[in-house]
């Protein structure tokens, strides 16, 4: 992970660890949950790839529907989509698009290159429709739309502080 990847990747870890805090989980309590979904993930992998902020949205919303966490009020009709995880992550980013009629697929991966995303414009429209999307790039996708659906989790002034932290860590 690069420098600039950083503030994101803390973040990404910082919205998890809040999800478990809020409902007094540990790893090992969410491993159990989410075998429960289906998802084999240990303890262990779960602490690190948590700390380490390398986690993709899907697997956020895999927690918030194992740990019976909020799920943010514009993500709702994303947690009933049939089909797999990455489709209700396809879904939640629709979900954000929505506010933006004008907004595109493309213009949000062009925004998001903007915003110091090391993947092709062409890379994020594929990840953003099939869902398979990191939960830092997604995290700057709710910067680039101006949304607060994670207020829960993260506050909107972090996210935008790093994007800026990014920005100034690009520039030099």
């Amino acid at each position: 992970m690069s420098e600039a990847d950083t503030p994101w990747a803390n973040l990404a870890s910082r919205v998890v660890r809040v999800v478990l805090a809020r409902k007094d989980i540990s790893y090992a309590v969410l491993s159990d949950a989410l075998s429960m979904l289906g998802v084999i993930e240990s303890e262990r992998s779960l602490a690190s790839r948590v700390s380490r902020g390398r986690i993709k949205l899907a697997l956020l919303l895999q927690i918030i529907s194992a740990t019976d966490a909020d799920v943010p009020h514009l993500w709702e009709s994303a947690f009933l989509v049939t089909g797999t995880w990455e489709d209700r992550a396809a879904a939640v980013v629709s979900a954000e698009l929505s506010r933006h009629p004008t907004v595109t697929l493309a213009e949000l991966a062009h925004r998001l290159v903007l915003l110091g995303d090391d993947l092709t414009e062409k890379t994020l429209v594929s990840h953003l429709s099939s869902g398979i999307l990191s939960l830092p790039s997604f995290l700057e996708c709710l910067v680039a739309l101006g949304s607060s659906s994670l207020d829960n989790y993260v506050e909107y002034k972090d996210l935008v502080s790093a994007a800026i932290t990014r920005a100034n860590t690009a520039a030099e």
